[in-house]
């Protein structure tokens, strides 16, 4: 292995009692950065305002069918990935969108459901990558 990896968020009161942080492999390494960039709004991290994504811009556009959702968060990912994850030659990103119901008995909220899924190659082990995740967008309730 080429480089050391660590598991964030980093516990720093084992480094603050001189203890070894936690290491992790390349693929856990590489599928945080993917979360992080999943999850970061445009502008959101100070030292570098094109980390992250679009996603969370179109957050409250309720007018977005399912498709359309689909192939915006499938560019944005994509665009996102090529260019702060150069461990990893990115092969495809797919999304799928589905309604889910937070709610309970007497109050239902109503959000979408994205399920993402990124595959590629670890360009240092040239092992496949495979990355997938969910989380809720939208603010639909009723």
């Amino acid at each position: 292995m080429k480089g050391i990896y660590y598991k964030i968020p980093m516990d720093f009161g084992t480094v603050i009692r001189k203890k070894d942080a936690d290491k992790i492999s390349i693929d856990s390494s590489i599928s945080q950065q993917i979360f992080l960039i999943s999850t970061t709004a445009l502008g959101e991290c100070k030292f570098n305002e094109t980390f992250g994504t679009e996603i969370w811009e179109m957050d409250f556009d309720l007018l977005k069918t399912d498709n359309s959702l689909k192939e915006f968060i499938v560019n944005s990912m994509k665009k996102a990935i090529v260019m702060h994850e150069k461990r990893l030659l990115l092969e495809d990103v797919e999304v799928s969108v589905k309604d889910h119901n937070l709610g309970t008995f007497g109050k239902r909220r109503m959000k979408k459901r994205v399920i993402m899924s990124v595959k590629g190659q670890v360009l240092e082990t040239n092992r496949p990558f495979l990355f997938q995740n969910s989380f809720f967008v939208g603010p639909l309730s009723y």
